[in-house]
């Protein structure tokens, strides 16, 4: 049997803003793939692109924006060339985001169940009871207690992690093929979050939904996600099984921020940051972008770099990986 095609396929996204001071390269040459029922973890500093890379397959790149080259096919449909209509009915549909701040997700002036009715009848016509029914049962799944009164209740009205959480069920109703996750559980605490995070595992388990986790904390990936991909200026400069990646990094960028968390430091011994900061997107380094803050360093590096397969679906961009050849 050949394996199943993947439901999601992003090959060489770039995606740029023109702006007075010039072009900024957001996301730059990113490819990956998504299987059925996969967690894939996008993971990397503030300004790495990661988020733009989510709007981007989703669509919602808007001047002075644009997705200036690439592929971005969901289940074998071209993406790029849709027009803002067909966007529209795929949106919510057959792939669907969760923001970070459910707040700004949420209308505060209308009724959980008015905005699931409201989500629901977008894509598929059914009368406002039905559309109740089916909102009940999904804040169920996502663990609400007392759904049928929840939808009654406007969104000032619940807690940080319940306002999350209808979000989730929200973006789950119309039983999308994938599901855009934008560092959604950064605003609540440790014990919601862990919560969250054990229900999105079940969640895809259950559902079969495929899911992107954009984040900043390995400690996330770690747990969650099946296959990961490090970002750093625009770029994914690693990517493979989780495991692997986390437990014996072959990018010296990705080493870095996994010897960067404190609690991996040893006791009385400083933190191994990352030296530098990320370069400017509208004035990146020759070649490898990382090349000004890494230890690996050589004159090879200004060459530009493509990436390298180092084992089954594992990618490095680097010329000297770490541990290897």
């Amino acid at each position: 049997m050949p394996p199943p095609q993947p439901v999601l396929e992003v090959e060489r996204l770039s995606t740029v803003f023109d702006l007075r001071a010039g072009t900024v390269q957001s996301v730059n040459d990113v490819s990956f793939s998504l299987k059925r029922g996969e967690i894939l973890g996008i993971v990397g500093e503030s300004g790495s692109g990661k988020s733009v890379t989510g709007l981007s397959v989703l669509g919602l790149i808007e001047p002075p924006g644009r997705i200036a080259a690439g592929s971005i096919r969901l289940e074998g449909r071209e993406l790029t060339t849709l027009g803002d209509a067909e966007k529209r009915k795929l949106r919510g549909n057959a792939i669907s985001m969760i923001f970070q701040d459910p707040m700004t997700t949420l209308n505060p002036v209308l009724s959980i169940g008015r905005q699931f009715f409201e989500v629901i009848n977008a894509h598929r016509k059914v009368s406002y009871a039905a559309a109740l029914d089916e909102a009940e049962a999904a804040l169920v799944q996502v663990g609400i207690p007392a759904a049928r009164e929840r939808l009654s209740s406007y969104p000032h009205e619940l807690s940080g992690g319940m306002r999350q959480r209808v979000c989730i069920a929200m973006s789950l109703i119309n039983k999308p093929a994938v599901v855009i996750a934008d560092e959604p559980t950064t605003a609540l605490d440790v014990t919601i979050q862990a919560q969250i995070l054990n229900m999105m595992q079940n969640l895809v388990r259950d559902s079969d939904v495929s899911l992107i986790w954009v984040t900043h904390d390995l400690s996330v990936v770690a747990g969650l996600c099946d296959r990961v991909a490090v970002m750093y200026a625009g770029r994914i400069v690693e990517t493979g099984p989780v495991e692997e990646v986390l437990g014996n990094p072959r990018h010296p960028y990705t080493r870095g921020l996994l010897d960067s968390i404190p609690g991996d430091a040893e006791p009385g011994r400083r933190l191994q940051q990352v030296p530098g900061t990320q370069p400017s997107p509208l004035d990146l380094p020759q070649g490898c972008s990382f090349r000004p803050r890494c230890s690996q360093a050589r004159d090879e590096c200004k060459n530009e770099l493509t990436s390298d397969q180092v084992g089954p679906d594992y990618f490095v961009r680097c010329l000297f990986k770490l541990g290897g050849d």
